[in-house]
This record gives structure tokens, sequence and C-alpha cells, in this order.
């Protein structure tokens, strides 16, 4: 799996050479060469290679961007199969875990594994319109 990056160090207003913006960015130097390759603009063709720092955050904003896929309401993430899938038979159990929210439990449709979903108390209305859920007390 892929490591994530971090885009706290990096100065808008600062010109990084590639090994600078790895450093920021707590990641490796091919793979701040992996994204010139992939797009993120640098300052002119000249060597050493820089980046501006607006630059770097906007790629790596919109790349943050396109790796997000929020799952809808009556959907749960399965570690095995690695995607979205809908709980086996349209039932799912809730637990209760503090005031303000709760885990759902199901069973995947595809292969029967178990999985969860923390949701907020206020869902429950509307997750309830979808899935057949049983209420259970935490012990």
């Amino acid at each position: 799996m892929a490591s994530r990056f971090k885009t706290q160090s990096i100065k808008a207003n600062k010109t990084y050479e590639v090994a600078e913006l790895a450093d920021a960015a707590c990641v490796s130097i091919p793979t701040v060469r992996n994204w010139l390759k992939a797009g993120m603009q640098k300052v002119d063709d000249q060597r050493p290679t820089m980046i501006m720092g607006f630059q770097a955050l906007e790629f790596l904003k919109t790349r943050k961007v396109k790796g997000k896929r929020p799952m809808a309401k009556g959907e749960f993430f399965c570690m095995r199969c690695k995607d979205r899938r809908e709980p086996l038979g349209a039932m799912a159990d809730y637990e209760q875990t503090s005031a303000t929210g709760g885990r759902l439990k199901a069973f995947c449709a595809v292969c029967e594994c178990p999985c969860n979903r923390n949701i907020s108390a206020r869902d429950l209305p509307n997750i309830l319109k979808i899935l057949d859920v049983a209420i259970r007390s935490s012990s």
C-alpha cells in the first residue's frame, strides 16, 4: 500500500529542488520525480529542477481529492474484497459506542466477510430507511 504524503511543511512561497520537496513531503526522491512525470509543474526546464511550493500544493491537493471515493449510506468497505459493498440481505447491527455515534456491523454480500462502519447517531434514521438495522446494546 502506498504511504501518504504530508503537505503541512510545504511552503507556498518557497522554491524547492526535488530532494528538498521530497524531505518536506516525507516521500522519496523517485516519488517526486514520478509526480513531475504525472504533470506537476516545474519552474523551467533548467537543471536543477525547481518547483514552486504553491504548484506542488495544488498538484497534491488535486491528487488527494481524486483518491477519495465516498461511500453511499448503505454501503460498507469490505477488507477482503477491497471495495465498497452492499451488506448481505440488506441487514446490519448497530452498536452504540458513544453518545454521538456507533458502529454498524454487517456481512459482505459477495464474500460474506464481516464489515464494520462507524456512523454518527444523527445518520441512523437515514440508514434505517435503507437497511434493516437491529439496534444492539454494547456490553
